[in-house]
């Protein structure tokens, strides 16, 4: 009788345990959605200078104006004035020098329009030069042809030398590539759900 008792129990815990190898997900480096598709976008000539770095509350912390402007070649072109200021906030840890940066870069177009984009990075210093990524990077403009990039989503990679002054970046466009399990993404289907 008591071996019933012990191996009853037993078989209960396996059959649970079969069946929920259904339902529980062992593999968690799949998730739910495949990888995003990455496309060039837009390239940035930059100029980049030393910044003036204060101490305040939060520690070190930078400011580096825009002082020399650029260009933006790709999606559309536009001349990057030299208007605003990059704010940096030092990081401390083991990997050396890093900062997070933000800054809004204003264009102008050759028709005088103008439109904003707004970077939130994290950068890395080495070699008297920097490399970084940009993530949830935001366009803002009211030119009726380039509305559509006020809600795409964006990530930005720059890098530039400060011996040189020399400066690149790249705006890469994101577009979701789906579910792994090729249900539909409700919210990117079209109106009416079809």
């Amino acid at each position: 009788m008591r071996a019933a008792l012990f191996v009853s129990p037993l078989f209960i815990q396996l059959g649970m345990s079969l069946g929920l190898e259904r339902v529980v997900r062992r593999d968690t480096g799949n998730g739910v959605f495949n990888p995003p598709k990455t496309s060039s976008f837009l390239q940035l000539d930059l100029r980049v200078t030393l910044p003036a770095n204060v101490s305040t509350p939060d520690g070190m912390t930078a400011l580096a104006p825009n002082v020399e402007g650029g260009k933006a070649t790709g999606a559309f072109e536009a001349d990057i004035l030299p208007v605003g200021a990059a704010y940096e906030r030092v990081t401390l840890n083991e990997a050396g020098e890093n900062s997070f940066y933000q800054n809004r870069y204003i264009f102008q177009t050759a028709d005088n329009e103008t439109l904003s984009l707004e970077v939130d990075a994290f950068l890395h210093y080495e070699n008297n030069a920097l490399h970084g990524f940009g993530l949830g990077s935001k366009f803002a403009t009211t030119i009726p042809e380039l509305f559509h990039i006020n809600y795409a989503a964006y990530i930005v990679e720059v890098t530039g030398d400060f011996n040189t002054g020399i400066a690149v970046g790249e705006v890469f466009e994101l577009t979701s590539c789906g579910r792994r399990d090729g249900e539909p993404i409700k919210g990117l289907l079209p109106p009416g759900g079809a």
